[in-house]
């Protein structure tokens, strides 16, 4: 019997792609960039504020001698300097009407309106009204969740009266 003889293959070397030699170093630098951007701002790298420069002083200029009083004048007491007072009043455009405690509103929410159990949207819808029902507003308002909130009283579509919260958004203001 004639032993056989195995004879080791030797792999055959392929040629690398030129791309290899360009894309290999491209992500070892876009991947160290990455680490070193993510270890920044989870030890509080965060956002640099300058610190503003000072500002010389300006010369001040030089002030005219105050007049020499006159007898009368060296008696009378000053009177005080008051600052005017600004009262801003918001104008509301000629025959509109703003929600207010005690008025009526309509739903004017294209899908109907939710009727919270409290003011803001953490709290359970209690029902949904359709449009254009007409409710009573009876307290508010009270901002919360981005929206400013107001008490109700509705009347259901069985006739049953019920109370909750609504988003002002969703309410037009009419008339009563």
């Amino acid at each position: 019997m004639t032993q056989r003889t195995y004879q080791v293959r030797r792999r055959q070397k392929r040629p690398r792609s030129p791309w290899a030699a360009l894309l290999i170093p491209f992500l070892a630098i876009v991947i160290t960039g990455g680490l070193f951007y993510l270890l920044a701002t989870t030890l509080g790298g965060g956002t640099v504020v300058p610190t503003p420069s000072p500002v010389p002083p300006t010369a001040t200029p030089t002030e005219a001698p105050a007049p020499t009083p006159t007898p009368e004048q060296a008696t009378a007491t000053p009177e005080p300097t008051v600052a005017p007072t600004i009262v801003v009043t918001p104008t509301v455009a000629a025959g509109a009407t703003v929600l207010r405690v005690g008025g009526q509103a309509k739903v004017n929410a294209g899908g109907g309106l939710r009727v919270r159990g409290g003011p803001g949207t953490s709290f359970n819808a209690v029902t949904t009204l359709s449009p254009g029902i007409v409710v009573k507003v009876i307290g508010g308002p009270q901002r919360a969740d981005s929206y400013t909130w107001w008490q109700i009283e509705f009347t259901g579509a069985d006739g049953s009266k019920g109370q909750g919260w609504v988003a002002g958004d969703f309410l037009e203001a009419s008339g009563g």
